[in-house]
């Protein structure tokens, strides 16, 4: 998909086998391939049912071999969420070098688990947002055969163990192409299909990562609880299907936004507004009205309605969700800054108050990420959307995480610039991050920053 620099390069040769700075290399260490559930080898990282039946060697869950190295990826990108291993005085059918899926095993290096590590299994999901047809080719339905589509409905959503929107030929003509991760859902026996863009969209950690978002997208905060309405009318005079309830601290992402128009000079005080995604709409409904005090808009971290006064404020008053952190009596809201005149926000760190921290450790974590946060955005000059920062462990889990992930004390956060992709962010940052530095075969937009250890993934 992406192709990386020579300095990259560099980089990957020596650091492809190595996790935690420990390479796989070194002939002093012990390297172990765990198969953790009955699966096959492959003399190429491709489905079972496209390979020759000597292309494949069936193994049983709690075998193991001893490795001399192992890749998730080269310089051309994943091997399509297989693993790589070159096997250690053993060879199978006079080969010593065979692929594995990534999921059905693990690897240990002196008794310590390296793959996966960190963030190496996440777990993308794909929605689909109204009734359309999954392809076998990026290419007008019309022109497919029966056998290389398959209709399906709005509202389902499939595990991914990748996706991607273009590869060295080029994009996909505004189709998604994506590899389903479990066996159970595969489509037809096979796991890699197509979705038009606009039908569909790819989501982690309940944040969406493709289509990227725009940093000039309007977004509507609202300040206070309010209606949302149909018409710009007093609420009572509105019957109950022309109204719905607005929490304070919930954000919109709008098309546009409107004070007036040609046909009226005013809304009656009320601000109009489009929503951008279809599963936002509101009783299926896309436009509506709101009290235009009750609420802000903001395009790329930046107040534009109602407009900023020259007049500087005397101190920060904040409108967004109140809640309190382990170890200090004070009152946080989502909208206030981590750190006082940052970027990054309490409301960001905690998913919006819903992921509150457990103890004063983690507060501190997450307070010297956004530290470090802070020096990354100034060295690269543009907005970081932020998918994942702490979580719970149930919620941890939920998203694929491993049992160690420094998401969990706030030490690790996942980012997304608009317009780069997670290799190029990481590049850029390679020399200045202080902790770890990982970027996602199944999620390429997306790259993970940490205050651990020093150490790289994914290149």
């Amino acid at each position: 998909m992406h192709q990386i620099s020579a300095e990259s390069a560099k980089i990957w040769h020596t650091q492809v086998y190595s996790i935690s700075g420990i390479s796989g290399k070194r002939d002093m260490a012990e390297q172990t391939l765990r198969i953790n559930q009955d699966t096959i080898l492959k003399l190429r990282p491709e489905q079972a049912s496209s390979l020759a039946p000597q292309e494949l060697y069936s193994v049983s869950a709690g075998t193991l071999y001893q490795i001399q190295s192992y890749a998730y990826a080269d310089i051309n990108g994943s091997f399509q969420g297989h693993v790589k291993v070159a096997l250690k005085d053993t060879a199978i059918r006079g080969l010593n070098t065979w692929f594995v899926y990534g999921l059905h095993v693990q690897i240990e290096q002196d008794g310590k688990l390296v793959y996966p590590q960190e963030e190496q299994i996440s777990l993308p999901i794909l929605r689909i947002t109204r009734n359309t047809v999954l392809k076998r080719r990026p290419v007008p339905s019309s022109t497919l055969s029966g056998a290389e589509s398959s209709t399906i409905a709005a509202g389902q959503s499939i595990e991914l163990q990748s996706y991607a929107y273009a590869d060295a030929q080029g994009d996909f003509s505004s189709h998604i192409k994506f590899a389903i991760r479990s066996r159970a859902d595969f489509v037809r026996g096979l796991s890699t299909w197509f979705v038009y863009d606009r039908h569909a969209f790819v989501e982690y950690d309940d944040q969406i990562v493709y289509p990227p978002e725009n940093p000039n997208t309007p977004l509507l905060e609202v300040l206070q609880a309010t209606l949302f309405k149909r018409r710009p009318v007093q609420s009572d005079q509105l019957a109950e299907s022309e109204k719905f309830p607005a929490a304070q601290g919930t954000v919109w992402k709008l098309v546009a936004y409107a004070l007036s128009d040609a046909n009226s000079p005013s809304f009656n005080g009320h601000l109009k507004f489009t929503l951008k995604y279809e599963q936002d709409y509101i009783q299926k409904l896309s436009t509506w009205y709101v009290y235009a005090p009750h609420v802000q808009v903001e395009r790329d971290g930046v107040r534009v309605y109602p407009p900023v006064l020259s007049k500087p404020q005397p101190s920060p008053i904040y409108q967004g969700t109140a809640f309190k952190l382990p170890g200090s009596s004070s009152t946080f809201y989502t909208d206030q800054p981590i750190v006082p005149g940052g970027s990054f926000t309490w409301g960001e760190a905690t998913k919006n108050a819903t992921r509150i921290p457990t103890s004063v450790t983690i507060v501190n974590n997450i307070i010297a990420l956004a530290r470090e946060l802070q020096k990354a955005r100034t060295q690269i000059g543009r907005s970081f959307v932020i998918n994942s920062w702490y979580r719970p462990p149930a919620i941890n889990e939920a998203v694929g995480g491993v049992s160690n992930s420094q998401h969990l004390t706030g030490k690790a956060v996942d980012v997304q610039i608009s317009g780069y992709s997670g290799r190029r962010v990481a590049n850029i940052l390679m020399l200045s991050w202080t902790g770890g530095i990982g970027i996602y075969s199944t999620i390429p937009d997306i790259v993970h920053l940490d205050i651990g250890p020093k150490r790289t993934w994914g290149f």
